[in-house]
């Protein structure tokens, strides 16, 4: 029996400044790691000072910047093109020291033990019990994954002592970078930064297993798997072998012998599979499942086995007539609406966390997300493949990853494996759907002729994108998508004007108007006494880098749009309503321009610490306001307003044709007195469509802000419903685009909205407990005579009055008429609930 170990717990760690002994001693039994601190893996080295409490929450307030080697002089250029400081802990090496045994019942006997290393960050020396099996030389660069065998090294009667002396990145190295999202750690996050597998295998083992699809996209009834994996004889002799698989009811075997120590390619090209069950991503269907077991045998003992997870899906990408990239999925155009996502800024990993973000994408009504330099754990691309959700990955922008020029000797090799190392982990996914081997800029020639090879070695199919931005590679070509933000604030009207640079337009791989202030209550918990004002120094710490390391745009924006906030909470409270209708209005331009616009991803879903920009949900979990303008957006069947020329669309991003619709619009003034009313029966509309259902005229005796209500019917039932507030002034651009955004000459005035008179809401939730969740059911009503704006639903324990976060609401941030009622359900996972729950409801004028 062939064996599996976690090696994630009972770790030491240890600066080599305080270590006077060499590897071939501190990978012994008989060493001493006195006064090394106790890690778990993965880890970095600052979050291993945090493990041992010997460092204070550098995510809280200023305290990051008391770290020792913090680089201090930064502040517009990115953390990770900076050198460490003379005197910072973390220019020398950092030990990591692992002691573990074998099972004594373990036969060892024609057994081949390995290592397999998912991630050093930067380079490594490694020693198993005092010999060195790995140096510097060729352990290098964080994406890259080691597979060792260490069979002439283990030991079965007596302990293992397994040690990494670990250096950390340099400016010029191929590293992990934030770029200006974020501070980076002053170690440059070194470390064991994903897991470390202790496996054995027979004197033949599997490596590299791949399952591909050729899907019937006219039928969607049948497909064609071609399967393939590497057989690796570790012996000094001939070998024969069987390779047997089996996919549900279907069985295959091949027998191949191997010449001593050959490692070959072997593949079963033709496995028909009928009846299948096709893997979707969200809201287009079910994304089905399938079970590979793959096993070889060597004289009828198994030698090695392996389980892989696949899905049986056709993907496609081109350049539509519009010029702009399209993706197909099993035989349809979809449109790709997705968002930025990053890990935790000392890449911590958490099995809860990665759940908890996969479900927050869903709960957006989102279908896709972009991994830009930081490439999840395995359990989160598992975690894709069974809810749907779509992922396109790549490298990072603006770090050296893109400075080839400066490029040193072995760089090249490094980007090499590194890319080989990302799609042989990857490509089994079903939900991984596209590579950018570029980001802000495509590489050069020679560089993405590597790039190609490889690619074209690991996963032919696979759509790969020279960059993500417009810029033309010198072998691909265009490249159909763009990178014009915005970055920060622009208003509803910027995503429908055509002359701006960031229109909805093409497919723009990062854009959004920001505005992502969290809540009140976040902001409270994020904010140390002294500094909870706007402006203060630890504010602005926890903005961005460069053009984003200060919220003046969005104050300015927020001032001449509403109106001075008068206190920290209020303005928290406005940027709220300011960022639900900018970002509602951005992925709903996307839908309304579908096919010349094919995609939009948000910059960003969430943050890597603590931070007052670029997120949907904040640090603690907390949905914004443009969190729940995007959810409202991407509904499957929507109705929506065109901020151009006022006219109401339906959206069926949905793979059924809908019929019997009936649509109703409203508009009412400020005192509720109805300007307009009409409604639209007998409504069809064909799948993945969209259909014009009316043009508003224009309508004399409006007030200076007036209220637009559209709802759609089925059945007499509300299957989407859509409240807009809008200005008889109108958004004026500067002439100019700036890169980031596009400045104003005047904005739309909805400070009428402040003289709202204030009203009550009556409130109440039921909760019901499932196996693992708290389903929960929340009533509002408005007792009072005028409208109720924006109401904003969180729940809090009943003792400590603690934000319960993640809650999974299906909408938020409504606005109730006089005597109207609303129903609001969700869900709770159980271990966010320590205590009863209570409802807090923060309106605009309640």
């Amino acid at each position: 029996m062939n064996i599996k170990l976690s090696l994630d717990k009972e770790w030491q760690m240890q600066s080599s400044e305080k270590i006077s002994k060499h590897g071939e001693t501190i990978s012994t039994i008989d060493f001493d790691p006195e006064d090394w601190y106790k890690v778990e893996i993965p880890t970095t080295v600052i979050n291993g000072l945090l493990q041992n409490k010997k460092i204070e929450d550098p995510y809280h307030g200023l305290n990051l910047k008391s770290l020792a080697g913090y680089k201090k002089e930064v502040t517009t250029q990115n953390f990770e093109s900076h050198y460490k400081p003379d005197d910072s802990p973390y220019r020398s090496s950092w030990w990591f020291r692992k002691e573990f045994k074998l099972d004594n019942s373990i036969d060892i006997n024609n057994k081949q033990f390995w290592l397999l290393f998912k991630g050093i960050n930067y380079s490594a020396n490694i020693w198993l019990n005092g010999q060195r099996f790995a140096g510097t030389d060729y352990v290098i660069g964080a994406y890259r994954q080691y597979d060792f065998n260490i069979t002439h090294l283990i030991k079965q009667e007596s302990t293992n002592v397994l040690a990494l002396e670990i250096f950390s990145p340099n400016p010029d190295d191929l590293n992990i970078s934030f770029v200006d999202w974020c501070p980076l750690p002053p170690d440059d996050d070194m470390g064991i930064w994903q897991p470390v597998t202790l496996y054995s295998t027979g004197p033949v083992a599997m490596k590299y297993p791949f399952v591909r699809s050729k899907l019937n996209i006219e039928t969607l009834a049948e497909a064609e798997l071609i399967i393939s994996t590497k057989l690796q004889n570790n012996q000094k002799e001939e070998i024969k072998a069987i390779l047997e698989g089996k996919v549900e009811e279907i069985n295959f075997r091949k027998e191949i012998i191997l010449k001593p120590n050959e490692m070959r390619k072997v593949e079963f090209p033709y496995i028909r599979i009928n009846n299948l069950r096709v893997w979707w991503p969200y809201q287009l269907g079910l994304p089905e499942l399938y079970k590979l077991d793959l096993q070889v045998k060597v004289n009828d003992v198994v030698s090695d086995s392996t389980e892989i997870i696949f899905g049986i899906r056709d993907i496609k990408s081109s350049i539509n007539e519009h010029g702009s990239r399209i993706f197909t999925i099993n035989g349809h155009d979809i449109l790709i609406y997705g968002a930025a996502w990053t890990p935790d800024m000392m890449l911590r990993q958490s099995k809860e966390k990665d759940a908890i973000d996969v479900a927050f994408v869903k709960n957006l009504n989102l279908n896709s997300i972009r991994f830009e330099g930081k490439l999840a754990t395995d359990h989160f691309w598992n975690l894709c493949d069974k809810e749907g959700i779509l992922v396109l990955a790549g490298w990072c922008c603006c770090s050296f990853w893109e400075k080839w020029k400066n490029w040193k000797k072995g760089d090249i090799r490094i980007a090499e494996e590194s890319l080989k190392s990302q799609i042989l982990r990857l490509r089994n996914h079903p939900s991984f759907i596209a590579w950018f081997y570029g980001s802000d800029f495509p590489p050069p020639g020679s560089v993405e002729k590597v790039y190609l090879k490889v690619l074209e070695e690991t996963y032919i199919g696979l759509p790969a994108i020279s960059n993500a931005s417009s810029r033309p590679s010198d072998l691909m070509g265009e490249t159909g998508v763009k990178m014009t933000g915005p970055y920060t604030y622009v208003p509803p009207i910027y995503w429908y004007s055509q002359e701006r640079r960031g229109a909805a337009d093409g497919f723009n791989t990062e854009t959004g108007p920001d505005v992502c202030i969290p809540p009140f209550e976040s902001l409270q918990l994020m904010l140390p006494e002294g500094y909870k004002h706007v402006g203060s120094d630890v504010w602005n710490y926890h903005t961005g880098l460069g053009a984003f390391n200060n919220t003046l745009i969005i104050e300015e924006a927020i001032e001449k749009r509403y109106g001075k906030p008068k206190d920290l909470e209020d303005f928290a409270n406005t940027a709220q309503v300011l960022a639900y209708e900018c970002w509602r209005a951005m992925y709903e331009a996307h839908a309304n321009n579908f096919p010349k616009a094919t995609g939009v991803i948000g910059w960003m879903m969430c943050s890597p610490w603590p931070s007052l920009i670029w997120q949907l949900y904040d640090y603690y979990l907390n949905p914004n306001g443009a969190f729940f303008g995007s959810k409202k957006a991407c509904e499957p069947i929507h109705i929506q307003y065109s901020y151009d020329d006022a006219s109401v669309i339906l959206i069926n991003k949905t793979l059924q044709k809908r019929q019997n619709l009936t649509s109703k619009i409203k508009i009412l003034n400020m005192d509720l007195k109805e300007k307009f009313c009409q409604s639209i029966n007998n409504i069809i509309i064909d799948r993945y469509s969209k259909k014009e259902l009316f043009s508003i005229p224009k309508i004399n005796g409006l007030s200076k802000v007036y209220f637009l209500i559209l709802t759609l019917e089925e059945d007499s039932t509300i299957i989407s419903r859509n409240f807009y507030w809008l200005s008889l002034r109108n958004d004026i651009f500067e002439e100019k685009d700036k890169w980031f955004y596009t400045p104003l000459k005047e904005h739309a005035d909805m400070r009428a909205l402040r003289n709202l008179p204030k009203v009550e809401i009556k409130k109440s939730i039921n909760i019901e407990e499932s196996e693992k969740l708290y389903e929960i059911s929340i009533d509002l009503e408005n007792t009072s005579d005028a409208i109720a704006f924006f109401l904003r639903v969180f729940l809090i324990g009943e003792k400590t009055e603690k934000i319960i976060t993640p809650v999974y609401l299906n909408d938020n941030c409504i606005s109730l008429l006089p005597s109207e009622r609303r129903k609001i359900d969700g869900f709770i996972p159980k271990k966010s609930v320590t205590e009863n729950v209570l409802v807090k409801v923060q309106g605009w004028n309640c």
